[in-house]
């Protein structure tokens, strides 16, 4: 009886630790899983705000669970870049000082910085330009000091933007001038392309728009087109659809209407991939006043329409509809009807009005409705909350039945009779454990498909089914007709590795052999060999290439370009 309640009360604490995974994760599980998290929101492109504030949420959420501060920091300082994003600045200035909360201790860290440089962007965006000054110049001292050159940059180009804001476009020119010029000679992409590459397509921009605000249309173009050239060495596809955009809008300024169309639709083609639909709509707002200028009425008129309807089915920031409002009123006093002049003017005025009396000055970027936003959170809270439940849950049980365990372990020394372990291990590991394993072995071996399904392999290897990122061990099972059980184990039998090992192990070699034929795949970046050869994050890349070689991917492309 005593060794039936014993083999009870060992299997109800396996089950339980089964069932709250967050309370059994070990640490590298628990790495892994804040990783994938954080993945996720760097690698979604879309603008779809459900499904980014669905990521953050999602990874907030798992990095409170486990209590890593270094997680909850990264999870507060998305979630505030997200508001901010959204125009919502209550919120992002809320989260921004909860980041700082889980940041360490010491003023100097790069967290700090990273964080201050973040707030005074927030801060521009307000229009507190002042503050945001003053902020940017104690980040810039703390900065220098610790030689955070990576801050540093952000910083430089944070100053340039205040000072485009202030119309001082001499020192916009200049801080975006050394920004450049120091991730040139510090030869910073080539030490770290994923961090700088951005930074640098982004000064080429923000140069542009300062001569383009000098009304000095040929200098912005040279930049503009240096950085287009830039994107598509890096293949960094938004980064050249905004540059696109500016190169339309200087082209018109030239009147240069028929290469300016041709370039806004290209920036136009590149947002519909990425579903980002308040940039299709300020395309289509430049495309109206293209046509405007080069004395095309309805043309103009038809593509504002449209934008009315995209502006009711929320694809359009406030502000842009307000423009689009003011340039249809413009276009109908080009053709003489005034009447409809006259009301589109003060409809755009009543628009304005009202956005004002709402308060909406300090949330014209919104683009998403306040209580969907909300309801996503509830949801977080609600979860967070059921699985603290289950913890506690767990740990209550977990006490009561290590009692019991305690009190008979005590019974069963003191009448001295077989110890509790031998009968466990013996009933427990022989019998539920080790047979299963005996009669997979024996399966596979005797199984006549095998060589089937090695066959099957060997062609999908000779297909490179790898480097498609959407082969998972599933997938894969169903493309040769079998189940993932079945294939694991003839992996582990035949191959003596995990599909992941496998997988890793196809994709790195592929690598390897083509950076040794191919001259022009050694100029990729390592976030585009990843993506390339089907991973989605250059992390995973990156650890699975160090466990085949022994080095990391930037050390080898330095040794072999």
């Amino acid at each position: 009886m005593n060794r039936f309640l014993l083999i009870f009360l060992l299997s109800f604490l396996w089950y339980s630790c089964q069932q709250d995974t967050q309370s059994s994760q070990s640490n590298t599980e628990v790495k892994k899983i804040l990783e994938q998290a954080e993945q996720a929101i760097l690698n979604h492109q879309s603008m779809d705000t459900d499904t980014l504030m669905e990521l953050r949420m999602d990874y907030y959420h798992k990095a409170k669970i486990f209590n890593d501060s270094i997680h909850q920091y990264r999870s507060h300082f998305y979630l505030a870049d997200f508001y901010q994003s959204r125009g919502i600045y209550n919120e992002a200035m809320s989260e921004y000082e909860k980041a700082l909360q889980h940041r360490s201790d010491d003023t100097d860290s790069a967290r700090y910085v990273q964080t201050q440089v973040a707030i005074a962007t927030a801060e521009i965006e307000l229009g507190n330009k002042y503050k945001a000054a003053d902020i940017l110049l104690n980040a810039y001292s703390i900065a220098e000091r610790n030689k955070l050159t990576r801050q540093l940059i952000n910083i430089n180009g944070n100053m340039g933007v205040l000072s485009l804001s202030l119309n001082s476009y001499g020192e916009a020119k200049k801080s975006f001038h050394d920004a450049i010029t120091t991730i040139e000679k510090e030869k910073l992409i080539e030490k770290d392309s994923v961090d700088y590459v951005e930074d640098y397509i982004n000064y080429h921009m923000f140069l542009a728009k300062a001569y383009q605000a000098e009304k000095r249309s040929d200098s912005a173009m040279l930049y503009i087109d240096r950085g287009i050239v830039i994107a598509n060495h890096f293949k960094d596809i938004e980064g050249k659809a905004y540059l696109f955009e500016l190169k339309g809008k200087t082209q018109i300024a030239q009147g240069l209407y028929a290469k300016s169309y041709e370039s806004l639709q290209k920036a136009q083609t590149i947002f519909k991939d990425f579903n980002n639909d308040k940039q299709v709509s300020k395309i289509m707002y430049l495309i109206a006043d293209y046509h405007f200028k080069n004395d095309e009425p309805t043309e103009a008129i038809k593509t504002l329409d449209s934008l009315e309807t995209r502006y009711n089915q929320q694809q359009m920031l406030l502000t842009d509809f307000y423009e689009a409002l003011v340039l249809k009123a413009d276009v109908y006093k080009s053709i003489k009807e005034f009447e409809k002049e006259s009301f589109f003017r003060q409809r755009a005025k009543d628009f304005n009005d009202s956005l004002l009396a709402s308060n909406h000055e300090d949330i014209v970027l919104q683009t998403a409705a306040q209580y969907e936003i909300e309801k996503i959170k509830n949801k977080y809270a609600a979860l967070h909350e059921k699985d603290t439940n289950r913890l506690y849950l767990f740990l209550g049980f977990a006490v009561v039945a290590f009692g019991v365990f305690a009190f008979i372990l005590y019974r069963q020394f003191s009448k001295k009779k077989m110890t509790i372990s031998e009968k466990v291990i013996e009933q427990v590991a022989t019998e539920e454990i080790a047979k299963p394993q005996k009669e997979i072995q024996h399966t596979i071996k005797s199984d006549k498909t095998v060589d089937e399904l090695l066959q099957k392999l060997a062609n999908l290897e000779a297909q490179e089914f790898y480097l498609n990122p959407k082969y998972n061990l599933y997938a894969t099972a169903k493309k040769i007709d079998t189940n993932t059980t079945y294939l694991s184990s003839i992996l582990n039998s035949h191959k003596k590795m995990t599909f992941t090992e496998y997988l890793n192990n196809l994709r790195i070699q592929y690598t390897l052999d083509r950076l040794e034929k191919d001259k022009k795949f050694r100029m990729y970046t390592i976030k585009a060999i990843a993506k390339e050869v089907g991973y989605k994050s250059h992390g995973s890349f990156s650890r699975a290439f160090k466990a085949k070689t022994g080095e990391n991917p930037s050390t080898y492309l330095k040794k072999i370009r």
